[in-house]
């Protein structure tokens, strides 16, 4: 069976503007420990356009240290967008609170986002890549996946459905193109636009998914863990 990443804060945030309350973060662990889930996303740490954003846009070690003391087996994580990331926010691993990095990068940001994981891993982080708009890749951009040297050091690499385009029979495709390339630890996160969320990640399960992204409710257009957990 696949890990499980729990984006319901981070992807959630979309809907309320990363407003949420501690309360509620720690209720959502709690619950998340208590399924025995196995990563959560408790929002972004992006440097750039932070107006009329909430804490768990940014994240910082204010916000991040009321959390992590009661995580469990939890691994705690952010997502950083390859646009809006400044390296002085992720000095070293060490001194920092997080599990793992996701870096989030469009098509045409292929190529930086990889230098970027080799820095951030050089500073002793857990990576995982997330390519955008799967369904827009193109051969040029295999070819830079395939080319890149280290591989190894990332946790995971993730597929993102980002715009609910994609249709069950599409999957294979995507993780064979992507094992072709030299990938075997490929994830999946799904938006459920079209109702496909489910249906696009029990394919991804069965093409050997590494992880699947899910959300309480379906919070932020995601897979609803409940829908996943009822599917098994």
């Amino acid at each position: 069976m696949p890990m499980i990443l729990d984006c319901t804060l981070r992807d959630g945030g979309h809907q309320n503007n990363w407003n949420f309350d501690d309360e509620f973060a720690c209720n959502l662990i709690n619950k998340l420990n208590n399924e025995k889930i196995d990563y959560c996303e408790i929002g972004y740490r992006n440097n750039k356009d932070r107006a009329g954003k909430g804490r768990f846009f940014f994240c910082d070690m204010l916000l991040l240290e009321k959390f992590v003391k009661n995580k469990g087996n939890l691994k705690i994580g952010i997502m950083a967008d390859y646009k809006r990331i400044d390296l002085n926010d992720f000095i070293s691993a060490e001194n920092d609170l997080v599990d793992f990095v996701r870096i989030a990068c469009h098509p045409d940001k292929i190529l930086p986002s990889l230098e970027l994981c080799e820095t951030l891993k050089s500073r002793g982080y857990n990576i995982f890549l997330q390519l955008m708009e799967i369904t827009a890749l193109a051969d040029e951009h295999y070819n830079i996946l395939e080319k890149w040297n280290n591989k190894d050091i990332l946790e995971g690499l993730y597929i993102a459905d980002s715009y609910s385009i994609a249709e069950p029979n599409d999957i294979p495709l995507y993780f064979s193109r992507l094992r072709n390339a030299g990938y075997s630890k490929i994830s999946f996160h799904a938006h459920n636009n079209k109702g496909l969320a489910l249906k696009n990640t029990l394919k991804a399960v069965e093409c050997g998914a590494y992880s699947i992204d899910v959300s309480q409710n379906g919070l932020g257009g995601n897979l609803n863990f409940e829908d996943y957990k009822n599917s098994l």
